[in-house]
């Protein structure tokens, strides 16, 4: 059984006791989560080389569904319920980018956050990860969608050092590269936005 015990558990679990939390990377549930990110890296991928942002919202919820679930199963709490939120939050969005809606979403994101609360670092960068995917997916703009996913997924990059699930580091890397091709080719080239 291979047990790592990350450097940073008490600093981003919030764990007062001075004892360090390890992960059983062999473990059924470990394996579980892990495939559960390689579905959403999948979906996610797919879903930024696509044109219609209705159907890239409608795969981003499925996306944002499987992450829960790996969140669930590493017991990352923060994490979890923000991708449930989020996932509500795209069927929303589908329908409608009024900013009321964008207020209600911040709100709930940062009650959240305090609910689930599991360190300044890690509850912070999910948080903040997911603030700016909110933001993004209340634009208009295409370009400006596009360029708030990829920053909030660099904070999903940092969420998935710290949690540690070395799938979503690697899912949160393609999906920044897939992010930045489909701005290249359904943005840059078709309005030639400044580089």
């Amino acid at each position: 059984m291979l047990l790592i015990k990350p450097f940073f558990a008490v600093l981003v679990s919030g764990n007062t006791t001075g004892t360090i939390d390890t992960m059983d990377f062999t473990s059924n549930t470990f394996i579980l989560s892990q495939a559960l990110v390689v579905l959403s890296t999948i979906v996610s991928v797919w879903s930024q080389q696509l044109k219609k942002r209705e159907v890239i919202l409608i795969l981003f919820i499925i996306a944002n569904l499987l992450n829960a679930g790996q969140f669930l199963l590493l017991s990352a709490f923060t994490g979890a319920a923000m991708s449930i939120i989020g996932a509500i939050r795209f069927g929303v969005n589908i329908f409608s980018t009024n900013k009321l809606w964008l207020i209600l979403f911040l709100l709930i994101n940062t009650i959240a956050t305090y609910v689930f609360f599991e360190g300044y670092i890690l509850s912070g960068t999910s948080y903040l990860a997911s603030t700016f995917v909110i933001i993004s997916t209340f634009l208009n703009s295409d370009h400006w969608m596009r360029v708030l996913i990829i920053l909030g997924l660099l904070g999903w990059l940092i969420y998935g050092i710290l949690i540690p699930s070395p799938m979503l580091v690697l899912s949160s890397a393609l999906f920044i590269v897939s992010g930045i091709v489909g701005w290249y080719r359904h943005v840059y080239l078709v309005w030639k936005v400044p580089m």
